[in-house]
């Protein structure tokens, strides 16, 4: 079963909503020229960081991009419609991406999904695509219990940017209580920045729902949906400057994802890189792009 398929806007802000809740980094950080520390170690330490906020941001984008496919094609949760073959309602642009169900047997699972951006896909918010993402669902998305794996290639790219790896998604549970709790894991991740910076990523994040349940179901009104993020990732260089040096990324308080806002907006992550360790301190739960991060013995703010 083929279909082409995008969002419409209310669909593609409930979704992000909950995919960007399993980022470290919601967005690129940049530090402040005036505050920029004069020690390239420390320096180096920032570069990381900075890398780290583009690779996760790039594999909450493949879940964003599964959790609309599952919308699409009723495989988000038991006794979903499935979408009309050939539909091209609401495309983000003529005839692209296309999404082909392999597996379209009743309720038999797994099922496996493919979407094809082609050469180049322009979304409605800008962003572009080109490649494929194979995707294999055992269950509906957000059923208890159900896994869904997640994997690309060198030739998938995100802003010309090339991502490859597995991405599992399991321990789904929802409830009219606790909400929506999830977890996921990466392996294999590699990212080519560009031609002379290649890295390799690897990650474990626990995402839970922390206020704004809603007791219909899940992502009914999600304008008051609060997350909690906690888990870790590191980095190795491929190729580029930093190459041999490892680093890596845990949370030390919880990371707080409000859907209402765009930012990260309160919670500790720790960096280690070449022995030395530094501290990502969002803030107190105020939304703004603020925050400070701490190496060694200096403070310098970071714009978000």
């Amino acid at each position: 079963m083929k279909s082409y398929f995008s969002t419409n806007r209310v669909l593609a802000w409930t979704i992000t909503g909950v995919a960007i809740a399993t980022v470290f980094f919601a967005c690129k950080k940049q530090v402040t020229t005036d505050t920029a520390p004069n020690n390239q170690t420390d320096n180096n330490t920032l570069t990381v960081t900075q890398h780290e906020t583009v690779a996760a941001s790039m594999y909450a984008d493949l879940f964003d991009e599964t959790a609309k496919a599952a919308v699409l094609q009723g495989l988000d949760k038991a006794g979903a419609r499935q979408a009309t073959p050939g539909s091209t309602a609401n495309a983000d642009a003529p005839g692209c991406p296309s999404l082909e169900l392999l597996d379209g047997t009743g309720t038999t699972w797994p099922k496996r999904v493919v979407v094809d951006y082609g050469t180049s896909c322009l979304d409605r918010f800008g962003v572009y695509r080109s490649g494929k993402i194979n995707i294999i669902f055992n269950g509906p998305l957000f059923n208890a219990g159900a896994t869904t794996v997640i994997e690309t290639d060198s030739t998938y790219k995100r802003n010309g940017i090339s991502i490859s790896g597995r991405l599992a998604i399991s321990g789904v549970t929802y409830d009219n209580v606790k909400g929506i709790q999830y977890t996921t894991d990466l392996t294999r991740g590699r990212i080519g920045l560009s031609d002379s910076v290649i890295i390799d990523y690897i990650s474990h994040k626990t995402v839970k729902q922390i206020a704004g349940v809603d007791p219909v179901g899940a992502l009914v009104n999600p304008s008051d949906d609060v997350y909690s993020i906690e888990g870790n990732a590191s980095i190795t260089y491929e190729k580029g400057p930093l190459v041999g040096v490892p680093a890596t990324f845990t949370t030390v308080e919880a990371l707080i994802k409000r859907w209402d806002c765009q930012y990260i907006s309160k919670g500790k992550l720790q960096i280690v890189f070449n022995k030395i360790t530094g501290i990502l301190d969002y803030g107190d739960g105020k939304c703004d792009n603020d925050a400070i991060i701490t190496v060694g013995d200096k403070t310098k703010a970071i714009k978000l």
